[in-house]
């Protein structure tokens, strides 16, 4: 093997936190880190029954955890077997009860800089008569309600005020189509859709109501369609709307909490079907809220009202996750897990980059945020734009950086480090930590991740599980694999408290999906290997693997090695047809200044991957993009990447965040002309 770069040299350090975090830790060393995870797998069901104590119980479960009767199709099991408990309560109720109702809950922010401050009581308040709203239009406990609405208020309150009453929330992303919408209502069979009158973003007003004219109507489970009126935009009449925020204005602010059992449904989350049809994730009461906010007290440490023993609180922490509610990272990291730990959580309604492109530093600054939680598309986006739109903010406050979604490689790594962290350098770096999480909507929350107060940070990987997590690499045969740095199927097998039940009204997709590949074991899907210390990296999903020449390639750790090129932002690869190779790898390519792609690039771009992670990951094949098709998670869409490539029909472009690129890449795949090899 060549010499290592200085880049590479850089990369393999570690890094680490600040010192002074782990004095307040709740785990404050990784001898400790190691020492309580191998009591939770090894004592699961004792581990777990400590961990439910951060809730209340109504009736108080009868045993831990009853293993599944056939392993093979069931795995997951069921946890906190016959107690009784409301999402709802254990969020609001609980600290309103024990003196803490005056104490900041929820600080939402909308696009035009208006601020509400929740307290306890407050959202309470709120939350009940939505509940009795959603009462008074017929929903009960079972019943499906579905929410299509942007990062305003409403969403949180009124998808807590179904939990409240034991109707089950169907959440979809603001940005998708009203026909990805009906697919879910119709799945679901949902009783009640709420939406908005408009969107607002990036300072103007977009459709929303609108969009469902000629939709909603096929729907033939809906009774009502309850309107929040936002803008006051002028919206098609439909005889089944109702005015909820002005039915909730009628409402009283008294509304008992329904007593769930810990394996009721709390909600349906579909993924973004990318392909095929959405898949309808269901997650539980106990077992959701059980692992969400252990996983957060554990990894962040921040403040929170579990920790009090009646006294007032001193200034707490506050955390800002910068998701969209319509998926998993925000409903288990905006609101469950932070106010069921009676957190302070900061709710934004808007883009990242407007008004102007400094935007999630505003807001850190402005509310005195700690603990920030985003993605990797964000921070390459964000760090785009130059650095003088962090610098100018007060940071000062900030203890912990996170990233989720997918990987964080080396250039947003440590841009995110060096710029907004400000981590400082030397044989040692130490600084503000990064937190790298590894996790599914499937598995309700964190899988692998660092400690953010003790753990050694390693750009790119996701570090050791969390507790009650037992990670098994696997070959294609379903042997064990345990020599390092060996890519292999990512698998647990171990049950945990957080993972999904089943698929809605599909249970044969679940055990088809996730249960089936590897019998006894719970597949992710994904690649991964573990190096010579025992950290875990992601590789990427294992149907986005290029084999090349008989040598297997990840997705991720191909683009990592683009990626670190100075002047790339981002890329995505794909196999291409190779006569003698059998696929060859073809890179589409963002740079961080469009006017300087040339082939000159291409080829200083290609020797640099050759250097940095040897001639096997080579993109033999780049095209220059000014953006790469992406999912509305910001999962990047390799399907359509192989359809343009190979100038093939592009298929359903329904679920893209960003369509318009489509027809740019493939006019720029004809101007490339035949490849041939």
């Amino acid at each position: 093997m060549s010499e290592l770069t200085a880049t590479e040299k850089e990369k393999a350090k570690k890094y680490y936190p600040l010192p002074k975090l782990a004095e307040k830790a709740r785990i404050k060393s990784m001898d400790a880190y190691f020492k309580k995870w191998k009591y939770s797998v090894e004592h699961m069901e004792e581990f777990w029954a400590d961990e439910a104590k951060k809730l209340d119980f109504f009736t108080p479960y009868e045993k831990v955890w009853q293993p599944p009767t056939g392993r093979n199709d069931e795995f997951v099991g069921k946890w906190f077997v016959g107690g009784k408990l409301n999402a709802t309560y254990n969020c609001l109720d609980r600290w309103v009860e024990k003196g803490y109702g005056d104490e900041v809950a929820l600080i939402w922010m909308g696009e035009d800089d208006t601020v509400k401050k929740f307290t306890y009581k407050s959202l309470m308040e709120e939350v009940n008569k939505a509940a009795n709203a959603l009462k008074s239009l017929g929903v009960k406990k079972g019943d499906r309600v579905c929410l299509w609405l942007p990062m305003v208020d409403s969403l949180a309150i009124i998808m807590l005020a179904c939990a409240r009453i034991g109707a089950i929330h169907s959440i979809v992303f603001g940005g998708f189509s009203a026909e990805s919408v009906k697919d879910r209502i119709d799945d679901s069979a949902c009783k009640i859709l709420v939406v908005a009158d408009e969107v607002r973003r990036a300072g103007k007003p977009r459709p929303m109501k609108n969009s469902l004219k000629g939709v909603i109507e096929t729907c033939d489970s809906i009774e009502y369609v309850a309107i929040i009126k936002l803008t006051g935009g002028e919206v098609y009449q439909y005889e089944k709307d109702v005015d909820f925020l002005a039915l909730m204005e009628q409402q009283s602010t008294e509304c008992k909490s329904e007593p769930m059992d810990a394996e009721d449904p709390l909600f349906i989350l579909y993924t973004s079907g990318t392909t095929g049809k959405p898949k309808g994730v269901v997650h539980t009461t106990a077992g959701y809220l059980v692992y969400g906010i252990s996983s957060n007290y554990y990894v962040w440490d921040y403040s929170c009202l579990l920790d009090l023993k009646g006294d007032t609180p001193a200034t707490r922490d506050v955390w800002y996750c910068t998701a969209d509610i319509g998926w998993i990272t925000g409903h288990t990291e905006i609101i469950y897990s932070p106010l069921a730990l009676g957190a302070i959580s900061v709710m934004y309604e808007g883009i990242p980059t407007w008004p102007h492109g400094g935007r999630f530093w505003e807001i850190c600054e402005k509310f005195g945020v700690t603990h920030f939680y985003t993605a990797p598309t964000a921070i390459r986006a964000l760090k785009k734009l130059g650095d003088e739109n962090v610098t100018k903010w007060d940071l000062s406050k900030l203890k912990m950086l996170g990233t989720v979604g997918e990987v964080c490689n080396w250039p947003e790594w440590k841009w995110y480090w060096d710029v907004v962290g400000k981590g400082t350098s030397g044989d040692k770096p130490v600084g503000r930590p990064i937190v790298d999480s590894y996790w599914q909507t499937e598995t309700g929350s964190y899988m692998m991740v660092n400690l953010g107060a003790i753990t050694p940070m390693k750009p790119g990987s996701c570090t050791f599980p969390f507790f009650g997590i037992h990670p098994i690499l696997l070959d294609e045969d379903g042997n064990k694999v345990t020599k390092p740095n060996t890519q292999a199927y990512f698998t647990y097998d171990l049950s945990w408290p957080g993972l999904m039940r089943t698929v809605w009204n599909d249970h044969p997709r679940f055990v088809n999906t996730y249960l089936t590949r590897f019998p006894g074991y719970y597949v992710t899907g994904d690649y991964a290997l573990i190096d010579d210390e025992g950290y875990y990296f992601i590789l990427g999903r294992s149907d986005d693997v290029i084999k090349v020449s008989g040598h297997r390639l990840g997705s991720a750790e191909v683009e990592a090695a683009i990626n670190s090129h100075p002047k790339v932002v981002e890329s995505a690869v794909i196999p291409y047809p190779h006569s003698v190779k059998g696929s060859t790898i073809f890179a589409y390519i963002t740079l961080m200044n469009d006017d300087e792609a040339s082939e000159e690039l291409k080829k200083d771009i290609q020797n640099h991957v050759r250097s940095v992670a040897g001639p096997a990951v080579y993109p033999e094949v780049i095209m220059f993009a000014g953006a790469v098709p992406k999912t509305r998670s910001g999962k990047i869409m390799r399907r359509i990447l192989k359809a343009v490539a190979e100038q093939k029909d592009i298929g359903n472009t329904m679920t893209l965040a960003n369509p318009e690129v489509v027809e740019e890449l493939i006019a720029r795949r004809k101007m490339m002309g035949e490849i041939k090899f």
